[in-house]
């Protein structure tokens, strides 16, 4: 029976460790054009596929303050589009969330630093998501203890 139990937990830990062992950062090709993100306008800009929404390709910054960032974000002028804006805490998961589970086709982002969004009421965050990896991915937004971010903008 003693010898049962061993072999189970043996074969459960083998389990567990082979779907911990599965990164999420090892890429096969950084032309795959089947994830929901593909580059367009030379380069500049990033589109969903499903939503259509445009994102900067680039990072820019850092801006010290919420109005630096969305004063940027709205002189913008890539893609032949002129309305670019802040993402929301919820738009960047969005695009985190793409990025970890490798979703982003050719349109791979740096998406490491605090980046600055806004809330409909118009609330500023800085911050950033992050993976919490013990086996099963959890997200968290983390609030910045800088006062300086990075802007991704998006339309529309």
């Amino acid at each position: 029976m003693e010898r049962n139990l061993g072999l189970y937990l043996l074969l459960a830990c083998a389990l567990i460790l082979h779907g911990c062992a599965s990164n999420p950062g090892n890429r096969s090709s950084k032309d795959d054009k089947n994830g929901r993100l593909f580059l367009v306008e030379g380069g500049m800009v990033c589109q969903e596929v499903i939503t259509n929404k445009m994102w900067q390709f680039s990072k820019e910054g850092p801006f010290f303050s919420l109005e630096e960032a969305e004063r940027y974000a709205a002189g913008l002028n890539l893609g032949g589009y002129e309305d670019w804006r802040l993402p929301t805490k919820s738009e960047l998961f969005d695009l985190f969330y793409m990025h970890y589970w490798q979703n982003d086709g050719n349109c791979v982002m740096n998406n490491k630093g605090e980046f600055w969004s806004v809330s409909r009421d118009q609330e500023s965050a800085l911050g950033h998501w992050e993976d919490d990896l013990l086996c099963g991915p959890e997200f968290n937004y983390i609030d910045s203890i800088k006062d300086d971010g990075f802007v991704r903008a998006v339309r529309p």
